[in-house]
């Protein structure tokens, strides 16, 4: 019976440990808007894309919108070979 319960405590405190770790791989998309905003880009939504790149929708200034793509670090734009 020690043996169980101990098990059991064990995967709980496990579980406890983990949950932080995993979300901290979370995408923070307004924190992107608000970098690209920082460099004159109006994005109105930010993707995690591929590799180290975002995928955003940018609003033009005639009011049409685009995508573009970014890299996460920089935030230079990224032509994928085009």
């Amino acid at each position: 019976m020690k043996t169980t319960a101990f098990a059991l405590a064990a995967l709980i405190a496990g579980s406890a440990i983990a949950a932080p770790v995993l979300a901290s791989d979370s995408f923070d998309s307004d924190r992107y808007i608000t970098l690209l905003s920082y460099e004159g880009v109006n994005a109105i939504a930010v993707e995690d894309y591929w590799q180290d790149a975002l995928k955003a929708t940018v609003k033009l200034d005639d009011g049409t919108t685009v995508f573009r793509f970014y890299d996460k670090d920089s935030l230079q734009p990224v032509n994928f070979g085009r």
